[in-house]
C-alpha cells in the first residue's frame, strides 16, 4: 500500500526540482529564438514563463506541508520571491526598472 502522506511527497519533489532547470533553460532557449530569429516566439516565450509557476508553486507547497522538506522551504521561497520580482519588473515598464 502506497503512503500519500509527507513522505511520499519527497520523490515527487526530487523530480519536480530536477525538471525545473530544465524548463527554465527551454524558456531561455524561446528567448534566444525569439529575440534572433522569429518574434512570433514572444508568445510561446511568454506562456512558458507563466507555465513555470506551477512547478515552482508545487515545490513551495511541498516543502511547507512535509517536514522532511524542512531545510527547502526558505530556498524554494526565495526562488517563488524571485520569480515573482520578474514579473514585478515587467510589469513596471519604466522609471527605475528600465535603467536596469
Amino acid at each position: 500500500m502506497r503512503s500519500s502522506g509527507p513522505a511520499a511527497s519527497r520523490p515527487v519533489f526530487s523530480v519536480t526540482a530536477l525538471i525545473l532547470p530544465a524548463l527554465i533553460m527551454v524558456q531561455v532557449y524561446l528567448a534566444g529564438l525569439a529575440l534572433f530569429h522569429d518574434g512570433v516566439l514572444w508568445e510561446i516565450h511568454a506562456a512558458a514563463g507563466g507555465a513555470l509557476a506551477l512547478p515552482i508553486l508545487a515545490l513551495l507547497l511541498m516543502s511547507w506541508r512535509s517536514g522532511a522538506l524542512r531545510a527547502q522551504r526558505w530556498p524554494i521561497a526565495l526562488l517563488a520571491a524571485l520569480y515573482v520580482l520578474q514579473f514585478a519588473f515587467i510589469m513596471a515598464d519604466g522609471g527605475w526598472a528600465k535603467a536596469l
